[in-house]
């Protein structure tokens, strides 16, 4: 039989849908940090697997391995996964255009908040 696995994500989708069901009694900062705090996540996770700083070209940094007290450098293949084709790239735009969405989102939440005080 399988082990039950928690996955703490599910937490924090749940607690976005319960701010954004109660958004107009909540005051508006709550509702911008959780949106914009989930788009930031979501924007890391893409940004993650995307391969972070390599992007889509091989990485010029070396590896670097101890073997028996001396330093040996080789340049093999990158360790991170690099898309290639529209299905490994698929999930990457979900998690960013996704992410984006929310933080312009939070942004849009934001500055109604505050326009009343900007012309003012």
């Amino acid at each position: 039989m399988h082990r039950f696995r928690f996955d703490w994500r599910w937490l924090l989708l749940i607690g976005l849908i319960a701010i954004l069901a109660n958004a107009r009694s909540l005051p508006w900062f709550v509702t911008a940090l959780a949106l914009g705090g989930m788009g930031g996540y979501l924007l890391a996770l893409a940004w993650r697997a995307l391969g972070a700083s390599g992007g889509w070209g091989s990485s010029t940094a070396r590896r670097v391995t101890y073997w028996r007290g001396q330093r040996i450098e080789t340049s093999g293949p990158p360790r991170r996964f690099r898309p290639r084709t529209w299905d490994e790239l698929a999930p990457i735009l979900v998690y960013a255009l996704g992410g984006l969405a929310l933080v312009l989102a939070a942004l849009a939440v934001t500055i109604r908040a505050l326009q009343p005080s900007l012309w003012s």
